[in-house]
């Protein structure tokens, strides 16, 4: 009896003895089998590139309403022309610019350039500068010539005072009667006007006599 009690107690311990060598080597291959795997993730392209951080999108440039009116201050050439006595002279504005006042500093003054053309040849019609009117084509306010107004102003002084009009030292502020008799056909001649209007006018409508109506004229500094 012993010795059967014996045999199945050697039985039992070679048993266990293998089953623990067959778990021995399961984690063993289990262990190899991480390694493998390991080094395989290591030694991958996606695994050696380092982390590239996502593209930074520069700030949209916008131009401000600003910025574009300052822009397209400046008359190109050839923007603005219309024809005069109905198709028979060409007006173009050359330059519509902000000025110094020279009699107490303001920037309320703006010198138009003009060029007048003649596209006929037989024309006795005349262009004065002086008569030129600015518009305002928001409020409509109309703005004359600076003769037109400084004499307006000085008839009156004259009228309360009784003293008379010195136009002596007078700078040119327009050039006088433009007659197209004088000019050619083909050739054109220049000329200029100065108009008072408010420094915070931008933009203007320019009203010359016997043309055709300038509109939206942007004023440049």
């Amino acid at each position: 009896m012993n010795t059967f009690i014996s045999s199945i107690a050697v039985l039992l311990s070679v048993i266990a003895l293998g089953g623990t060598g067959f778990a021995i080597a399961q984690i063993f291959q289990l262990q190899q089998n991480f390694r493998e795997l390991n080094a395989s993730v290591q030694n991958s392209p996606v695994a050696s590139e380092s982390p590239q951080s996502p593209p930074t999108a520069s700030p949209s440039t916008v131009p401000t309403t600003e910025f574009n009116q300052q822009a397209n201050t400046e008359i190109q050439p050839g923007q603005f022309v219309q024809y005069a006595f109905k198709d028979r002279a060409q007006v173009e504005l050359l330059s519509v610019k902000r000025i110094q006042n020279p009699d107490n500093g303001q920037r309320n003054v703006v010198n138009v350039q003009m060029r007048v053309r003649n596209l006929e040849g037989r024309i006795n019609n005349v262009i004065v500068p002086d008569q030129t009117i600015a518009r305002n084509p928001q409020t409509s306010e109309r703005y004359e010539s600076y003769d037109r107004v400084t004499d307006k102003a000085a008839r009156e002084q004259s009228r309360r005072d009784g003293t008379k009009i010195d136009r002596s030292g007078r700078i040119d502020r327009a050039t006088g009667a433009i007659s197209m008799g004088l000019v050619k056909k083909g050739s054109s001649v220049d000329g200029y006007v100065w108009l008072l209007i408010p420094e915070e006018v931008q933009t203007i409508d320019l009203i010359i006599p016997e043309t055709a109506t300038f509109v939206a004229v942007p004023i440049s500094n």
